[in-house]
């Protein structure tokens, strides 16, 4: 008789126990649901952490960059981004050949949040990067490939400001060559003056798919 009692007092504590999970998992959808209907203030809770500077005005609408709760995809980098990677040297074009095929297994570069990652910890770049994201590929250069470079550290390639990994036309050989009689540096370094003239006397929505260069999918 106490055998059978304490299985019933087991069988109602399991089913206490899936009922409160249960009731748990069903509360969790209806707030999930709830929250998506709302409006971007409210799907802010979601970020996983600080938007970088650049981005900021976009959390007044996630899915400027954001499909649901997809990946950001590189056509949506590139309605922003698409005039600063004309002169891209590392670009998808460079990384479809099959001569950089290796290069390409240790790093995803067809991607742009592989690099970039945001709502993550900034290294004051802008979207997350790795410092030390150059090393993927470049090992060798500080490890004796380049004497120029003996004495280096992995994480200052970009960080010291002499690498821009999309655009490295300042130091290619074209451009030493053409400027070899000129110094180091200018006479008188100064900051160059920007002139920003607004056109919108009210600032558009923040939805860049109906927005930004004329729209688009």
């Amino acid at each position: 008789m106490a055998s059978r009692s304490s299985k019933l007092r087991g069988i109602k504590s399991l089913i206490n126990i899936k009922t409160i999970i249960g009731g748990a998992v069903v509360f969790l959808l209806v707030w999930l649901i709830a929250t998506m209907a709302m409006g971007s203030e409210q799907k802010t809770i979601f970020l996983p952490g600080v938007t970088s500077q650049g981005h900021f005005g976009f959390e007044a609408n996630c899915s400027s960059c954001h499909e649901g709760f997809k990946k950001v995809s590189n056509e949506n980098c590139s309605r922003c981004h698409e005039a600063e990677l004309t002169e891209d040297k590392h670009g998808e074009k460079k990384f479809r050949d099959i001569r950089w095929a290796e290069d390409l297994e240790k790093l995803d570069a067809l991607t742009c949040t592989t690099c970039h990652n945001e709502h993550v910890q900034m290294y004051g770049r802008g979207v997350h990067l790795q410092p030390d994201l150059c090393m993927a590929c470049h090992q060798g250069i500080i490890e004796g490939e380049m004497t120029s470079h003996d004495g280096f550290t992995a994480d200052g390639c970009w960080t010291a400001g002499c690498h821009n990994y999309h655009d490295h036309r300042s130091i290619s050989t074209g451009f030493l060559y053409d400027n070899l009689d000129q110094p180091p540096m200018l006479p008188v370094q100064a900051v160059p003056e920007i002139v920003v003239e607004a056109q919108l006397e009210t600032p558009p929505s923040p939805d860049l798919k109906s927005e930004f260069l004329g729209g688009g999918t």
